[in-house]
Protein backbone atom coordinates (compact mmCIF):
# COMPACT_ATOMS: atom_id res chain seq x y z
CA UNK A 1 0.00 0.00 0.00
CA UNK A 2 1.40 3.39 -0.92
CA UNK A 3 1.88 6.13 1.67
CA UNK A 4 -0.87 8.24 0.06
CA UNK A 5 -3.31 5.32 0.15
CA UNK A 6 -2.45 4.64 3.80
CA UNK A 7 -2.97 8.31 4.70
CA UNK A 8 -6.32 8.35 2.91
CA UNK A 9 -7.44 5.18 4.69
CA UNK A 10 -6.27 6.66 8.01
CA UNK A 11 -8.23 9.86 7.38
CA UNK A 12 -11.39 7.90 6.61
CA UNK A 13 -11.11 6.09 9.96
CA UNK A 14 -10.64 9.27 12.00
CA UNK A 15 -13.34 11.10 13.87
CA UNK A 16 -13.66 14.84 13.15
CA UNK A 17 -12.02 15.51 16.52
CA UNK A 18 -9.04 13.31 15.63
CA UNK A 19 -8.70 15.05 12.27
CA UNK A 20 -8.74 18.46 13.95
CA UNK A 21 -6.14 17.35 16.46
CA UNK A 22 -3.93 15.96 13.70
CA UNK A 23 -4.23 19.21 11.72
CA UNK A 24 -3.16 21.25 14.74
CA UNK A 25 -0.27 18.84 15.37
CA UNK A 26 0.95 19.05 11.75
CA UNK A 27 0.82 22.84 11.54
CA UNK A 28 2.25 23.37 15.01
CA UNK A 29 5.18 21.06 14.28
CA UNK A 30 5.81 22.84 10.97
CA UNK A 31 5.99 26.21 12.72
CA UNK A 32 8.34 24.84 15.38
CA UNK A 33 10.66 23.28 12.80
CA UNK A 34 10.75 26.39 10.61
CA UNK A 35 11.53 28.51 13.67
CA UNK A 36 14.37 26.18 14.76
CA UNK A 37 15.91 26.18 11.31
CA UNK A 38 15.54 29.96 11.06
CA UNK A 39 14.22 29.46 7.52
CA UNK A 40 12.24 32.56 6.54
CA UNK A 41 10.33 30.98 3.65
CA UNK A 42 9.42 27.88 5.64
CA UNK A 43 8.30 30.06 8.58
CA UNK A 44 6.08 32.10 6.26
CA UNK A 45 4.64 28.93 4.71
CA UNK A 46 4.05 27.28 8.10
CA UNK A 47 2.40 30.36 9.61
CA UNK A 48 0.27 30.87 6.49
CA UNK A 49 -0.92 27.25 6.64
CA UNK A 50 -1.72 27.62 10.34
CA UNK A 51 -3.61 30.84 9.57
CA UNK A 52 -5.68 28.98 6.95
CA UNK A 53 -6.50 26.31 9.55
CA UNK A 54 -7.79 29.00 11.89
CA UNK A 55 -9.71 30.70 9.07
CA UNK A 56 -11.39 27.36 8.32
CA UNK A 57 -12.31 27.04 11.98
CA UNK A 58 -13.56 30.62 12.00
CA UNK A 59 -15.87 29.89 9.07
CA UNK A 60 -17.15 26.76 10.79
CA UNK A 61 -17.71 28.57 14.08
CA UNK A 62 -19.75 31.23 12.25
CA UNK A 63 -21.94 28.70 10.44
CA UNK A 64 -25.48 28.13 11.65
CA UNK A 65 -24.86 24.37 11.74
CA UNK A 66 -22.18 24.69 14.44
CA UNK A 67 -23.72 23.31 17.63
CA UNK A 68 -21.15 24.57 20.14
CA UNK A 69 -22.41 26.78 22.96
CA UNK A 70 -22.34 30.47 22.05
CA UNK A 71 -19.88 31.29 24.83
CA UNK A 72 -17.34 28.74 23.58
CA UNK A 73 -17.86 29.85 19.98
CA UNK A 74 -17.21 33.43 21.02
CA UNK A 75 -13.99 32.54 22.84
CA UNK A 76 -12.72 30.45 19.93
CA UNK A 77 -13.63 33.17 17.45
CA UNK A 78 -11.70 35.68 19.53
CA UNK A 79 -8.65 33.42 19.35
CA UNK A 80 -9.15 32.93 15.61
CA UNK A 81 -9.25 36.68 15.03
CA UNK A 82 -6.11 37.14 17.11
CA UNK A 83 -4.33 34.35 15.18
CA UNK A 84 -5.21 36.08 11.92
CA UNK A 85 -3.78 39.43 13.01
CA UNK A 86 -0.73 38.00 14.77
CA UNK A 87 0.08 35.67 11.87
CA UNK A 88 0.59 38.63 9.56
CA UNK A 89 3.18 40.05 11.97
CA UNK A 90 4.90 36.66 12.29
CA UNK A 91 5.05 36.21 8.51
CA UNK A 92 6.72 39.62 8.18
CA UNK A 93 9.28 38.63 10.82
CA UNK A 94 7.98 41.28 13.22
CA UNK A 95 6.80 38.71 15.78
CA UNK A 96 7.82 35.28 17.01
CA UNK A 97 5.90 32.14 16.10
CA UNK A 98 6.10 31.08 19.75
CA UNK A 99 2.70 32.49 20.78
CA UNK A 100 1.02 30.80 17.80
CA UNK A 101 2.60 27.49 18.77
CA UNK A 102 1.51 27.99 22.40
CA UNK A 103 -2.10 28.72 21.42
CA UNK A 104 -2.23 25.67 19.16
CA UNK A 105 -0.84 23.45 21.92
CA UNK A 106 -3.43 24.76 24.36
CA UNK A 107 -6.19 24.00 21.86
CA UNK A 108 -4.75 20.53 21.30
CA UNK A 109 -4.69 19.94 25.05
CA UNK A 110 -8.37 20.88 25.20
CA UNK A 111 -9.16 18.40 22.44
CA UNK A 112 -7.80 15.44 24.38
CA UNK A 113 -10.46 13.29 26.07
CA UNK A 114 -10.88 14.18 29.74
CA UNK A 115 -10.82 10.51 30.72
CA UNK A 116 -9.64 8.35 27.81
CA UNK A 117 -10.87 5.14 29.49
CA UNK A 118 -14.47 6.37 29.36
CA UNK A 119 -14.44 7.06 25.62
CA UNK A 120 -16.30 4.19 23.92
CA UNK A 121 -14.45 2.47 21.10
CA UNK A 122 -17.50 2.06 18.86
CA UNK A 123 -18.58 5.70 18.94
CA UNK A 124 -15.71 8.19 18.99
CA UNK A 125 -16.39 11.54 20.66
CA UNK A 126 -17.76 14.34 18.57
CA UNK A 127 -15.50 17.23 17.74
CA UNK A 128 -15.43 19.93 20.40
CA UNK A 129 -14.81 22.54 17.72
CA UNK A 130 -17.46 21.21 15.38
CA UNK A 131 -15.21 21.52 12.36
CA UNK A 132 -14.92 19.14 9.46
CA UNK A 133 -11.45 19.60 8.05
CA UNK A 134 -10.21 17.80 5.00
CA UNK A 135 -6.45 17.53 4.91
Amino acid sequence: MSVAAYQKANQNAESPRQTEYRAFAIFTRAMEEADKEDNVMERIRAVANNRRLWLTMQMDLLSEENALPDDLKGRLLSIAFWVGRYSLQAMKGEASVGPLVAVNKQIMEGMKPQNPKKVPEASPPESRLGTKLSL
